[in-house]
């Protein structure tokens, strides 16, 4: 369980492919990747999404915060580090960038979200940014802890095949 006193460090990231291998290009997979992890509970997410590169990092920092008041919501998470390595992204936080208008969109979630956590955003060197450390390098449950979610039961969680996504539009 959390401390009431203690953050949970969490990293996000995003980044667009230049170049795309042309089999994926040809099926239309979006380019664009965001990512988040949360070491302590050996979380790691990735999911193909569309924008530029800030739009994606938005989009990962929002998903980060959904998946922690949903799918974490027993844990009784108060407070939270999320660490990018996107400058502009940190600064945007600081009342430097044009990316959070006041009325805006992103404007209106971090203070819904506000209202349920108390979040700090800081800058993280990308070789210490642990969301972009590679699938088979993050453990996948650190020693002595258990999972704290179940997976969903509902009848759209039962095995079935379900079609490829080929990314969100963010």
């Amino acid at each position: 369980m959390a401390s009431e006193s203690k953050p949970i460090d969490c990293y996000i990231a995003a980044f667009h492919n230049s170049h795309m291998d042309p089999y994926f290009e040809k099926r239309g997979f979006s380019r664009g990747l965001i990512l988040f992890a949360i070491p302590s509970y050996g979380i790691l997410f990735r999911c193909r999404a569309e924008g530029d590169t800030v739009d994606l990092e938005f989009g990962a920092f929002f998903a980060l915060l959904r998946f922690v008041k949903t799918r974490l919501e027993k844990q009784k998470i108060s407070k939270l580090v999320v660490y990018s390595s996107n400058p502009e992204f940190v600064f945007s936080f600081a009342g430097y960038g044009r990316h959070i208008a006041r009325g805006s969109a992103r404007d209106k979630l971090i203070r819904e979200y506000g209202q349920t956590f108390n979040v700090a955003v800081s800058y993280v060197e990308p070789r210490k940014n642990q969301s972009l450390v590679a699938s088979a390098d993050f453990p996948s449950m650190p020693a002595g802890r258990e999972l704290p979610f179940k997976p969903a039961s509902d009848d759209s969680a039962r095995g079935e095949f379900k079609p490829i996504l080929k990314g969100l539009k963010i």
